[in-house]
């Protein structure tokens, strides 16, 4: 079964529905058409996941055992590094760097390193990290407002008349930002976001533990 799936060539034999004008502006990066010839391309994948711990487990060493970095964590390929001492960090960057780039072949996003004061919070995997708490973060919420507006536009469009199966869908989306939501202080977040939701969809759900349950 592995060997089926890490050989296999998605870009063969399969059917593509649209057209190739609807992937303008996708970056190449994120297609599998302008990959490399044998490289693949598991964003969005669990495999993610798996051979990023893999392949970067002697990042994870290098940096635990011989740049001294106590406080590391990572979850794929976001890091977040903290220590007393700015220069410190600023030397970090430039060892990971070169090490990612000459062991592993991988570079940082230029535009993707910044340095911030622990009592300001830190980014990183959609929420705020502060001393002792957390709070999900300001593009995170956007996005799940603009989603509630979008699911209610397409409501009043239709007619109020959607298929069972869209509502499904529509619930199980919603399940997701709320499943995040709920590893923060988010509980007056949550009823807020919850009470912006068309009385149309308690027709097919109910709340509980803060998640959308179907009926």
């Amino acid at each position: 079964m592995i060997e089926k799936i890490v050989f296999n060539d998605p870009t063969k034999n399969c059917r593509v529905n649209g057209k190739r004008e609807d992937w303008v502006g996708l970056p190449k990066s994120k297609s599998l058409f302008f990959a490399k010839k044998n490289c693949g391309l598991p964003i969005g994948n669990l495999t993610s996941q798996l051979f990023g711990n893999i392949y970067l487990n002697d990042f994870d060493h290098f940096l635990k055992c011989k740049l001294g970095c106590k406080h590391y964590g990572r979850y794929v390929d976001d890091i977040v590094i903290v220590h007393w001492d700015k220069s410190f960090l600023k030397a970090v960057i430039i060892e990971v760097k070169n090490y990612l780039l000459d062991e592993l072949g991988l570079e940082l996003h230029p535009n993707k390193i910044y340095l911030q004061h622990y009592s300001k919070g830190v980014k990183f995997l959609g929420a705020i990290l502060k001393p002792h708490r957390s709070y999900i973060a300001n593009r995170t919420k956007g996005n799940f407002y603009a989603k509630i507006k979008e699911w209610n536009n397409l409501l009043a469009t239709s007619g109020n008349k959607l298929e069972k199966e869209q509502v499904k869908e529509i619930i199980a989306c919603a399940n997701s930002y709320l499943g995040l939501l709920k590893q923060h202080k988010t509980a007056k977040l949550r009823r807020k976001l919850l009470n912006q939701f068309s009385v149309y969809f308690w027709n097919y759900a109910r709340i509980e533990g803060g998640s959308l349950k179907r009926r």
